[in-house]
């Protein structure tokens, strides 16, 4: 077990970006086959990213700091009309001057110690985890490590915030690279994923045991039905209250209601409870006879028991289902689905798959 959820003057470019956000199109420069081509489509249809004065997205151009508070400006519906702010190398005149003002005055963002924002330069991707870690409100953590990141970094705790809320996944290497810059389609994927339960399911392992964070679950349990649904909600921990996507499971038959995060590496699958701990589901890579603990007591050993187990539910019937066996507790998991039933030592369902939506 461990803690896992925290309080947590421009020179004039050739090519200017719209301040005004154009009706959704399709670039250019942004053919269907770009990766990222559903999340520019659905932030140009939101009107939160726009293209340049001549038509293109400029998708591998790297983003400015000034455009991300416009985008970040208009994802909030800040207001944006251009006026003097209080870095002196942003005055009235700058496109950018209205939301880079609004933006400050909520803590967003912020400027350098010698009093400028340095508008025109790329902005690291440091900083973009902090901009959309305060933008999203995001006070969850991961279980994820980068390997180039550590806790005396001012960007340490809001990046493990967003990659916590699937905002971003790092390098195949292990790496952030928090110094690195932030092209206009990645910007944009940040965005939309801190938006959109749709794109945040696309940075999870399509083989992997996560359920999927656009349907909705229910199981049948002792205690009458239990819906599960990943979605943006507003909780209360003790006297914290927090605001985000978390999952929401909810039976009508007692009104109970209460909130889990549900996150995968490439070496676990963990289910964790808001500001306290985190159960490991899952060890990867999945193999009979691996165990783990999830407590201080030798009852709270896990061990895989089984797979490609066939298992019938209430929904259907799997024949590829992962058993994992704790104090006699048999659960079952089964690839882009979770968990689909769980039965105690006295063989009685304890939770069951009863429909996806």
């Amino acid at each position: 077990m461990k803690r896992i959820l925290t309080l947590a003057a421009a020179a004039v470019c050739a090519l200017t970006i719209a301040v005004q956000p154009a009706a959704a199109a399709s670039f250019p420069d942004v053919p269907k086959a770009n990766r990222f081509n559903d999340e520019i489509q659905y932030l140009t249809g939101q009107k939160i990213i726009s293209g340049y004065t001549n038509g293109s997205f400029q998708p591998k151009k790297n983003v400015s700091r000034a455009e991300a508070a416009i985008m970040i400006g208009r994802m909030l519906d800040l207001n944006g009309a251009k006026r003097n702010t209080k870095f002196k190398d942003v005055n009235a005149q700058n496109g950018a001057s209205g939301y880079i003002a609004a933006a400050t005055e909520k803590g967003i963002i912020s400027g350098y110690k010698d009093g400028t924002f340095r508008p025109n330069q790329s902005i690291s991707r440091g900083d973009m985890a902090i901009i959309m870690s305060r933008a999203f409100g995001i006070e969850t953590g991961t279980v994820q490590e980068f390997k180039d990141i550590s806790d005396n970094m001012k960007s340490y705790h809001a990046i493990r915030g967003i990659a916590g809320d699937f905002i971003t996944t790092g390098y195949p290497d292990g790496t952030f690279r928090p110094q690195g810059t932030v092209t206009r389609e990645q910007f944009s994927a940040f965005l939309a994923r801190g938006l959109s339960p749709v794109y945040k399911q696309r940075t999870v392992n399509k083989d992997g045991y996560m359920p999927d964070m656009t349907k909705k679950y229910v199981y049948a349990t002792n205690q009458g039905d239990l819906t599960m649904e990943y979605k943006k909600t507003k909780g209360q921990f003790a006297e914290l209250t927090y605001t985000g996507f978390f999952w929401v499971g909810e039976r009508p038959a007692t009104k109970e209601v209460y909130y889990i995060h549900i996150e995968e590496t490439d070496k676990m699958l963990v289910t964790a409870y808001p500001f306290s701990e985190y159960y490991t589901d899952l060890v990867y890579p999945v193999k009979t006879g691996t165990t783990w603990q999830n407590g201080p007591a030798d009852a709270d050993i896990a061990k895989i028991t089984g797979v490609n187990k066939t298992v019938k539910t209430q929904y259907k019937t799997f024949t590829n289902a992962v058993e994992v066996t704790e104090k006699g507790t048999k659960s079952y998991y089964v690839k882009g689905i979770g968990l689909v039933l769980s039965v105690d030592s006295a063989g009685k369902a304890q939770r069951n798959l009863k429909a996806i939506k």
